[in-house]
């Protein structure tokens, strides 16, 4: 199969580098530089794609417009909205919204993106049920919604009301706009975030975990990464 492994930023996409004992080749797509490897039989095309929502679209689109892929995977961290979860703890999202995507004076409800056929962006089945068994000992592994915006949440009255709105169990960055594009593009996807922060969970702590914690939270993402492509 061929896999795209999408991350924000270095210390994520070289948490799979090394996690996975990758040999890597560099190659271009559509004028996008991609680490290229081979795992378990598959091609593995890795994308750096920077932080927010429209850096991830564009890349994901050019990947998309020169590999014929089968699945998307977008790995990295993310900010803690769930007080079941804690630091390195991680969220296989089932779904994705846009927490920041508001034309509530239309009466359209928060997160909706006006015109699109749906309110959160699922997940490929078939990715999910393989995740079902994956277990470590080092950190919980869940399932649940994640919620994406262009914002670092560093605010506990932000971070509970994006919990208590979308039921949602992580905030970051890309995810939405990574699935948002795969599903205009009709192309299964999965999104893997490791917790590096509690997300506003005290003032001005969220930044100071996320500093600390990130290459931890990047390594344990890179496992449930591994362990899906053995099962795929």
């Amino acid at each position: 199969m061929k896999i795209a492994i999408i991350c924000a930023m270095e210390e994520e996409l070289n948490a799979i580098i090394q996690g996975l004992h990758l040999e890597t080749i560099t190659k271009e797509y559509s004028r996008l530089t991609v680490v290229y490897a081979t795992y378990n039989g598959h091609e593995l095309y890795l994308v750096l794609c920077g932080i927010g929502k429209v850096n991830a679209a564009i890349h994901t689109q050019k990947l998309i417009n020169g590999v014929a892929l089968d699945y998307v995977i977008n790995v990295g961290v993310a900010g803690n909205l769930a007080q079941d979860l804690d630091f390195g703890d991680v969220v296989i999202a089932i779904d994705l919204v846009h927490h920041d995507m508001d034309v509530t004076g239309f009466g359209i409800p928060l997160g909706q993106v006006p015109r699109m056929d749906v309110f959160a962006f699922p997940c490929a089945k078939d990715l999910l049920a393989l995740t079902d068994n994956i277990r470590s000992a080092d950190c919980k592994i869940q399932q649940g919604r994640i919620a994406s915006g262009d914002q670092f949440i560093d605010n506990r009255a932000k971070a509970q009301f994006i919990h208590r709105e979308f039921n949602a169990l992580a905030c970051e960055m890309e995810g939405a706009a990574i699935a948002h594009t795969c599903y205009l593009n009709q192309i299964p996807f999965l999104v893997i975030r490791s917790l590096s922060d509690k997300a506003g969970n005290e003032e001005g702590q969220a930044i100071h975990s996320y500093e600390e914690l990130k290459d931890m939270a990047a390594m344990r993402a890179s496992f449930v990464v591994k362990e899906l492509l053995v099962r795929m």
